[in-house]
């Protein structure tokens, strides 16, 4: 739906900025089950976006062991910004089709496929 290039994110990267901003315990294995991805992935993404100062480790006081990610400001800010792009995205569609849900389903379908294509 939107260029993530232009953010300079992969999908993996925003589904991860995405649920730290929803997950009440955003641990590395909860992101990992919820994403359905292997370790090595998440935590190649997870250095890139530590590195680029969006996300940030913080180990639980409970337990050392476990570690929650957070974003910080620069990734809240971030994550605003993409959720309010898909938002005025969302809200044209339904809008160009006189908010006939069906129709707009059908089009937010089109947009989703011709991302794969190119």
């Amino acid at each position: 739906m939107i260029d993530l290039k232009k953010y300079n994110l992969n999908q993996t990267q925003h589904r991860i900025i995405y649920s730290i901003s929803e997950l009440d315990i955003p641990s590395m294995g909860n992101i990992q089950k919820l994403l359905n991805i292997s370790r090595q992935a998440l935590n190649v993404n997870v250095r890139d976006l530590m590195s680029r100062n969006l996300i940030e480790e913080i180990s639980s006081d409970k337990d050392k062991r476990i570690k929650t990610l957070h974003l910080t400001k620069d990734g809240n800010d971030l994550n605003d910004q993409i959720n309010a792009e898909q938002t005025e995205k969302i809200e044209s569609i339904f809008e160009n089709v006189d908010n006939d849900w069906e129709q707009a389903m059908k089009e937010l379908a089109d947009e989703y496929v011709k991302g794969f294509k190119g």
